[in-house]
């Protein structure tokens, strides 16, 4: 890379020329003793490249051995898990060494993501079941639990798909040692426990039915089912709930203690409870049952009695600074004794990836999660907020939370989850969030809440806004003109959405201000931490829409809300450093308790002992599209996009890059750029550090863009 910072990006010409080599030589078959030494010639122009592990496995495979193949597929699989050829090489691997279900996995994300790539199934004879839904969810082409595109069975000696849900059984991922899977049930908070799965159950296969119903709501929680009896430990002098569900309508169930019996029912996949203040036996022999995480009765002085963190979905800060007291006043208030972050910004312009980041402290790039038609899991060392918390003894739950990203393990250490694929109302979340504090008020909780209101809506089916709003703006602007490609991230800036946008703001604030005057009148300032944050800001909101494209990661796009309150956190306070959402991890580890591992992104911010950051990133990484980074500081933004579009890999090519400097507040204005040498080599070394994993030096696999014609070229 050339030092003199006139050019943004050089690809490796050495790396570049020795690859195509390869690659020539794998397709021929011609794996000899001159593939070697191209190969290690390879590894020293590129060590950090995983596509050396690629075709070393390749290399292993065609001389008969899987074994060690496999330990080079699973280093490419650590460094690029979204990736058609190291998909290609531990499918074969494993099914050589015998590892039938860890080869269905990588079948499945063939699968879902290259339909017209051959592949071959060996399904285990005494796992078969298992097989088939770990192959279904491998293959699933989207990220909102318990939704599944394609659920496979075998008819007619084929593979055949039909759209599904999970339900009424376990979501088939892959759990740390020790956690029970999370078990599906329909969300039932007080009436007919069996009502809702009469409804379900023949409905389940239909799609139309689940994407025009985007109210459905279910009940996920960790639960083990069972046979016959389950016997609950409770420690002497302790109590405590546990959710129970059942399969069938109507179901006889019993409790049995030391001192009696108490004959019960279940419903067919709700969940009720019961308490036990002594060790229990339940049963139930007629059909299996699900039983939950048991949640402990009992504050512990080495936690908080409450931690809640609240996202409020798309409220971009730089729209709602100026009017947050005005429009938000029963929030504003209560973190007008807090701290709040003026100068915040997410790190994805979405909420897919930008949910994980936070849950994560970690970049994209990381977590590798960015492509919505993905399903692979995240490894166990990246360590939730949720798993953090849970360690910790805290009952973790999520009142108002979307199925999204739960299959790439991002809630694996919450215990239950009221999911809904679509809208999530914050007034549904405010009744749920109080119902559990008090069903539950000796009990240390961690709540996540996330609400939907704020974001506008997509456009691409016909939209009902609110009525308050559809009633006061003008009638030339009350119908939106619809284009079904539009996606919500680049709904344009029109009346309607503005007023909406303001509408929206009361409504969350009248819903979250009950949580908070409830938290405000049952806690004392150390026993509790509040933490609203959003995932991202909305580029409409930004003036100059008008006037150009919507700008993903533009202040507006990325400008978001954070502000905290509660034990540990100074009192009225506006913070102006730089902080970013992956920040949010390692201060809740600061102020929970929990250790932060130092292979994070967040940085803990400056008023809570940390260092002040130089700089901010916000990028968008999404497949199909050009690349695009925001790197600031607080006068200064560097604005990058590349000429090539994503792969599916989350890898791009960054030669031809065009990356210019402006002042903030005027960024991509021609008039404003700098041409500023020093300010160069600022941005540039930290810009490329950022993007470096992602650099794929112009070195493509041919079947990855021979797949995505409307791309790359049908023959690129």
């Amino acid at each position: 890379m050339q030092d003199d910072f006139t050019v943004f990006w050089r690809n490796n010409d050495r790396a570049y020329d020795l690859f195509y080599d390869l690659l020539d030589r794998s397709e021929r078959g011609a794996y000899d003793d001159d593939f070697l030494a191209q190969l290690a010639a390879y590894r020293e122009a590129a060590p950090d490249s995983e596509r050396a592990d690629i075709f070393a496995a390749r290399y292993l495979l065609a001389h008969n051995d899987p074994e060690t193949a496999v330990l080079c597929g699973e280093r490419a699989y650590a460094k690029r898990p979204v990736n058609l050829a190291v998909w290609k090489v531990l499918s074969t691997a494993y099914q050589a060494v015998g590892r039938e279900m860890d080869a269905l996995t990588m079948c499945g994300y063939i699968q879902g993501m290259y339909p017209e790539e051959n592949i071959s199934l060996t399904l285990p004879d005494n796992m078969r079941q298992e097989a088939l839904t770990r192959f279904s969810l491998a293959a699933n082409r989207t990220c909102y639990a318990p939704l599944v595109t394609g659920r496979v069975s075998i008819k007619n000696n084929a593979l055949d798909f039909n759209f599904d849900i999970f339900i009424g059984e376990e979501i088939p991922i892959e759990m740390p040692t020790g956690s029970p899977r999370f078990w599906v049930g329909n969300y039932v908070d007080e009436g007919f426990l069996s009502a809702m799965s009469t409804v379900f159950e023949p409905m389940r296969h239909d799609h139309n039915f689940f994407v025009n119903n985007r109210d459905v709501t279910f009940d996920i929680q960790k639960a083990t089912e069972l046979t016959g009896t389950a016997t609950i430990t409770v420690p002497a002098g302790q109590s405590v709930a546990v959710p129970i569900a059942g399969t069938q309508f109507y179901q006889n169930f019993s409790i049995e203690t030391a001192a009696a019996t108490y004959p019960g029912y279940l419903g067919k996949w709700a969940f009720s409870y019961v308490r036990l203040n002594e060790t229990t036996t339940l049963r139930s022999n007629e059909a299996p049952f699900a039983v939950g995480t048991p949640i402990l009765l009992k504050h512990s002085p080495a936690r908080k009695k409450l931690v809640l963190n609240l996202l409020v979905d798309g409220l971009c800060w730089p729209a709602a600074r100026g009017i947050f007291a005005e429009h938000m006043p029963r929030i504003a208030k209560f973190f007008s004794h807090g701290v709040i972050f003026d100068q915040h910004f997410s790190a994805a312009e979405h909420t897919q990836p930008s949910l994980t980041n936070i849950e994560t402290g970690r970049y994209s790039h990381h977590t590798h999660v960015f492509n919505e038609r993905d399903s692979h899991q995240m490894p166990f060392d990246i360590r939730t907020i949720s798993e953090q918390m849970n360690d910790l003894g805290y009952y973790c739950s999520a009142p108002l939370v979307s199925g999204h990203s739960l299959y790439y393990g991002t809630y694996r250490g919450y215990d239950r989850l009221i999911a809904t694929y679509g809208f999530l109302p914050a007034y549904e979340g405010a009744e749920r969030t109080l119902r559990t504090l008090e069903a539950f008020p000796d009990t240390d909780h961690f709540i996540f809440y996330h609400t939907t209101d704020i974001h506008p809506l997509n456009i691409q089916t016909p939209i009902k806004f609110s009525t308050e709003v559809e009633v006061n703006v003008p009638l030339a602007d009350r119908f939106v003109v619809l284009d079904p490609t539009v996606p919500s991230v680049r709904t344009p800036r029109l009346p309607i959405y503005l007023e909406q946008f303001l509408v929206n703001m009361h409504h969350v604030d009248r819903s979250i201000g009950e949580i908070l005057s409830y938290i405000e009148a049952h806690y004392t300032p150390d026993e509790y931490i509040v933490n609203l944050y959003s995932d991202h800001g909305c580029a409409l909101h930004d003036p100059y829409t008008t006037q150009k494209e919507i700008d993903f990661v533009g202040e507006y796009g990325t400008g978001a809300a954070w502000m905290m309150r509660g034990a540990g956190i100074p009192e009225g306070l506006t913070v102006h450093d730089l902080t970013s959402s992956v920040d949010v991890y390692p201060t809740l580890g600061h102020l929970c308790g929990f250790p932060v591992s130092p292979a994070i992104d967040g940085c803990l911010p400056a008023i809570f002992g940390g260092t002040p950051r130089e700089v901010t990133y916000s990028f968008s990484q999404y497949a199909s599209q050009s690349y695009k980074l925001a790197v600031r500081t607080d006068k200064h933004v560097l604005r990058l996009e590349t000429q090539e579009v994503v792969d599916e890999d989350g890898t791009v090519d960054f030669a031809d890059a065009h990356a210019e400097i402006y002042p903030r507040g005027h960024e991509l204005e021609p008039e404003h750029k700098i041409n500023c040498v020093d300010l160069r080599a600022f941005f540039y070394p930290r810009a490329r550090s950022f993007v470096h994993e992602i650099a794929n030096n112009g070195e493509f696999w041919p079947e990855m863009r021979a797949a995505r014609p409307e791309w790359f070229g049908a023959n690129d």
